[in-house]
C-alpha cells in the first residue's frame, strides 16, 4: 500500500474533535479523520446521535479517544498521531465562547515547548475578551497566516512574527508596536490609525526603521484619507492613474490585480512604495477603469496640487445611474444609496504595496 500525504490540524480547545487528519484519495478526494477526546461512550452516543449527519457523510470518519479531556491527553494524542502518520502541519484552531484562563495557557505552554510541530502555516483565533489578550501575550511561535476574529480586544504586547495578518474586528490591539513586532509580510485589518499616525507609519519604513518585510497592506483607519496630512515631508510623486498601471500578486500569488496611479515613495536603501486608495485604484486583470476612479483621482490631483491642505469634511458625489440597474426590488435611490455608501467607505481604505 502507498500511504497518501496526510496533513494535520489541531483544535485544542474543541468540543467535538481535537485532531483532524486530511488525505487526499486521488480521485475520491480528500478524507477527514477526527479524533475527538471524549470522557465516555454514553457522551459520545448522545453527541453523534445529535449530529447524525456527521456520520452519514463518508467524507469525515470520527474515531472517539475514550479519556479526560485535558492538555496531558491532548498532548499524547498529537504525538502519537506524528509518530504512526507523520503528517505535516496545516493549522490550528482556537476556538472557544469561554473558558479557563489556566486551561488556555497549559494549551499555549504544550504548544510553545513542542518543537515537532515545526513551522505553523495556518492559525485562526476565535477568542474574546481577557482570554484574546491572554493569547497574544502567550503565544510564542512563529506563524504563516494569523486570522484573529475576536467581539472585543485590547492593547497588549506580542512575541511573535506573522507573514500575512487578517483581522477586521479587532482594531484597538492592533497598534504600531504590536505591527513592528509582528513585522507583517502582508496586513488586511481595520485600525484606528489616523492620517497623522500613518504618517509616522510612512516615515519609519521609509527610514528603514521598521515594517521591513512588508509588501502588501491594506488598513481600514478611523478618518477619511487625507494624502497631503498623511504624506508630508515623504517626497511622495503622484502617479498618473490613466496611464500607470502595475501588476502585484498577494495571497502566496492566490490573487493577481492591477493597481493604477498612487503616490510612489523611496525608502532609503532604493526600494519603493506605492500607496494609494484600494476600492478607487484597483482593478481585476486589464479590466478598464471605472468612472468614479477617473473623478477621485482628478479630486486627488486638484488637491496635491493646491496651496491649500486639504481640510474637506465631506465629499459629495454625483451618481450617475446607469441603465439596467434598477428594478422592483432595487430602486434608483437604492443604487445611489449603496453607491454613496461604497465611496464613502473607499476614502477610508489604504493601501500600500512594495515593489
Amino acid at each position: 500500500m502507498k500511504k497518501p500525504r496526510t496533513v494535520m490540524s489541531l483544535e485544542p480547545l474543541g468540543e467535538y474533535h481535537q485532531v483532524t487528519l486530511r488525505s487526499n484519495r486521488g480521485e475520491e478526494g480528500n478524507t477527514y479523520f477526527k479524533f475527538s477526546i471524549c470522557p465516555s461512550t454514553e457522551i459520545w452516543d448522545e453527541l453523534m446521535n445529535e449530529y447524525d449527519y456527521y456520520r452519514e457523510c463518508g467524507t469525515y470518519i470520527y474515531h472517539p479517544v475514550f479519556a479526560e479531556n485535558s492538555v496531558e491527553t491532548f498532548g499524547s494524542l498529537v504525538e502519537h498521531v506524528q509518530d504512526v502518520f507523520a503528517p505535516e502541519i496545516e493549522q490550528v484552531d482556537f476556538k472557544c465562547s469561554s473558558m479557563d484562563e489556566e486551561e488556555l495557557k497549559s494549551y499555549l505552554s504544550w504548544i510553545n515547548s513542542y518543537k515537532k510541530l515545526g513551522n505553523i502555516p495556518k492559525i485562526r483565533v476565535h477568542l474574546s475578551g481577557p482570554a484574546f489578550r491572554l493569547f497574544l501575550e502567550n503565544w510564542k511561535v512563529d506563524v504563516g497566516i494569523m486570522d484573529a476574529r475576536a467581539n472585543d480586544s485590547e492593547l497588549c504586547t506580542v512575541d511573535f512574527k506573522v507573514d500575512h495578518l487578517i483581522t477586521f474586528q479587532c482594531q484597538k490591539w492592533v497598534d504600531f508596536n504590536v505591527l513592528r513586532r509582528f513585522d507583517c509580510v502582508e496586513v488586511s485589518t481595520n485600525t484606528n490609525f489616523s492620517n497623522q499616525e500613518m504618517n509616522l507609519f510612512l516615515k519609519d519604513w521609509k527610514e528603514g526603521i521598521s515594517y521591513h518585510r512588508a509588501y502588501w497592506i491594506d488598513y481600514r483607519i478611523s478618518e477619511r484619507v487625507k494624502w497631503k496630512k498623511m504624506l508630508e515631508g515623504l517626497n511622495a510623486e503622484l502617479r498618473d492613474l490613466r496611464t500607470v498601471r502595475r501588476t502585484f500578486r498577494f495571497n502566496d500569488n492566490l490573487q493577481v490585480w492591477d493597481y493604477h496611479g498612487g503616490f510612489d515613495i523611496k525608502r532609503i536603501d532604493g526600494k519603493v512604495a506605492t500607496v494609494g486608495y484600494c476600492y478607487f485604484q484597483v482593478t481585476d486583470l486589464n479590466e478598464t477603469l471605472r468612472p468614479e476612479m477617473l473623478e477621485e483621482y482628478d479630486r486627488v490631483l486638484r488637491v496635491w496640487n493646491s496651496e491649500d491642505n486639504d481640510d474637506e469634511e465631506e465629499i459629495e458625489d454625483v451618481i450617475v445611474v446607469p441603465e439596467g440597474v434598477t428594478n422592483q426590488y432595487y430602486t434608483e435611490q437604492d443604487y445611489i444609496e449603496n453607491q454613496r455608501r461604497e465611496r464613502k467607505r473607499g476614502r477610508y481604505e489604504f493601501m500600500m504595496i512594495v515593489w
